[in-house]
């Protein structure tokens, strides 16, 4: 009786040691698979780094705001002769280039008044592995139909995409029904 309380007991050290040693394989195992998880996105072109409410961030949120007040100064100056700005919902290009940009958002004004965006916003720039860089707004964009006097708000986010100091690209993701719905109401009157 008394050997076997000693093999019990030294099997039962050697259990314990087992399991040691298996929760430190795999404590192992998933901190090297973590190492490699890391050194992966750092070579995946579309990873990279954000920062919030960083100077081109900033200059995304003037815009805007400009924008609200149908002041287009910093079209010529910021944006790039080739730049193109997309509607999320179209398969083409709103427009091409800073005048035909003006245009659009003109038509923007012309069935819209009282324009604003949620200053809470999130604001935010992306630096990709690529080298791209985006700034982006997420938040709400608000309005006075001109044609239906209805109090609008819906969720926008607007993305530009930077070349140095220049804006090459922005992409405007909403729901289109808002603009549809009050360009009728005009078509009505």
């Amino acid at each position: 009786l008394g050997i076997v309380l000693t093999l019990n007991i030294t099997n039962h050290k050697s259990i314990k040691m087992k399991k040691i040693i298996i929760i430190m394989v795999s404590f192992l195992f998933v901190f090297c698979n973590n190492n490699n998880n890391v050194a992966n996105t750092e070579k995946e072109p579309l990873s990279g780094t954000f920062s919030s409410h960083d100077e081109k961030a900033e200059i995304l949120w003037r815009n805007m705001n400009s924008f609200a007040k149908a002041d287009f100064s910093y079209a010529e100056e910021l944006l790039t002769s080739n730049f193109s700005l997309k509607s999320a919902g179209d398969t083409n290009d709103v427009a091409n280039g800073p005048a035909e940009a003006i245009e659009y958002w003109n038509g923007i004004h012309s069935i819209y008044e009282n324009i604003t965006f949620d200053s809470e916003g999130r604001l935010m720039t992306f630096v990709h592995n690529n080298g791209e860089v985006w700034s982006a707004y997420f938040g709400e964009f608000y309005a006075d139909g001109k044609f239906s006097k209805k109090k609008i708000a819906f969720p926008i986010h607007v993305w530009i995409q930077w070349e140095g100091n220049k804006i090459i690209r922005q992409v405007d993701m909403l729901d289109s029904k808002f603009l549809t719905e009050e360009m009728m109401a005009g078509s009505l009157k």
